[in-house]
């Protein structure tokens, strides 16, 4: 059963305020009050004069969100989302300082001289073997070239992750 509101709840609830009463009593300034009417969060009965029960409820509704059929972003939708994405950046850190995840540009510096020490490797094997194929058997000069090739391939088996962010190798061709 609902109870009854007494004649002085009945008062105080329907009691018209001026502006400078309701910033009083939200703690905010008339120039607040006249913002929040502006954009239509608290709604005067007339000029610069409001119902004290339903502006406090129009108020705290505001302070808490908003309605929830409206379609306006929400504050509290706002500090959510702000919330999640320091938590995300916060898991990115960790991984980055336990060594599980590195910066796009730090792998992109390793790949790219990986390649290119072994463009610059593959590159040399002919002018290398030249010398050691001259008048040579074909499984020679094959078993020759293997061995080359296997040389200037190596820089790609020697990777590891802990280079990434640090100091590469740069090796020479006459590595290994």
């Amino acid at each position: 059963m609902a109870k009854k509101k007494t004649e002085s709840e009945t008062t105080i609830n329907d009691s018209i305020i001026q502006t400078g009463e309701l910033a009083a009593i939200v703690g905010k300034s008339d120039r607040w009050v006249r913002q929040l009417v502006t954009e239509g969060v608290l709604k005067p009965v007339s000029r610069g004069k409001f119902v004290l029960g339903q502006a406090v409820r129009d108020y705290i509704e505001n302070l808490l969100g908003g309605k929830e059929d409206s379609k306006k972003p929400k504050l509290i939708d706002y500090k959510t989302e702000h919330e999640k994405t320091k938590a995300e950046k916060s898991a990115l850190e960790l991984e980055q300082m336990k060594g599980n995840l590195h910066a796009a540009a730090d792998v992109e510096r390793l790949l790219s001289d990986l390649i290119l020490t072994t463009k610059s490797r593959m590159l040399g094997v002919p002018s290398r073997i030249a010398t050691e194929c001259d008048n040579e058997p074909a499984d020679v000069v094959e078993s020759i070239v293997r061995r080359e090739i296997e040389t200037a391939l190596s820089s790609l088996a020697k990777y590891t992750p802990d280079k990434i962010g640090g100091e590469l190798d740069h090796g020479s061709p006459e590595d290994s």
